[in-house]
């Protein structure tokens, strides 16, 4: 790779990123109604319907206990926000990693220690900035639940890296 597109690749990522970042925060200064989505939910489907699509399922977190036929919209609710928490850190991850690996070319290991180090630490930076807040309070849960998704958008983007390396050494040449 000549010297800029190594340039442009670490500036592309770098914006990505940044962008990420800074959107990752604009969610987290939010208050808990401003990300509802329960006012969607409750426009667009009847209590009965997804009790009906529900299982009948209990779920358990910290104080609360969110049964689905009982009060769907929480239950729903409860599951997009932890998903959210999970795709928008494994997210995080990948494009951290593809920027420090643009960064420092050759410097795989660095690179993945430094993404592994933000997966918890700025997750954990949030919650703690949560407990500020009124509205919103910090879990130590979210923060394991984020870093098990940087794991995950770390590994899929290694996995991901390393297809298209065996793809570029598998194929056959197009010179004759």
């Amino acid at each position: 790779m000549n010297r800029s597109s190594t340039w442009i690749s670490t500036l592309v990522w770098g914006l990505l990123f940044a962008g990420w970042l800074t959107l990752l925060f604009v969610f987290s200064s939010q208050t808990y109604d401003q990300q509802s989505i329960q006012p969607f939910l409750r426009s667009h489907f009847s209590a009965d319907q997804l009790v009906r699509w529900l299982p009948d399922v209990t779920v358990k977190y910290r104080t609360s206990v969110i049964n689905a036929h009982e009060r769907p919209y929480s239950f729903i609710e409860f599951f997009f926000r932890k998903g959210a928490h999970f795709f928008v850190y494994a997210t995080f991850a990948a494009m951290l990693f593809m920027f420090l690996r643009a960064l420092s070319r050759g410097r795989w290991l660095i690179s993945i220690a430094i993404t592994l180090l933000a997966a918890v630490a700025i997750p954990a930076l949030d919650e703690w900035n949560q407990l500020g807040s009124d509205e919103r309070t910090g879990n130590a849960t979210d923060v394991l639940l984020d870093f098990i998704g940087g794991c995950t958008g770390l590994l899929v983007c290694l996995c991901l890296l390393g297809l298209v390396k065996l793809w570029r050494r598998v194929r056959p040449s197009n010179r004759l």
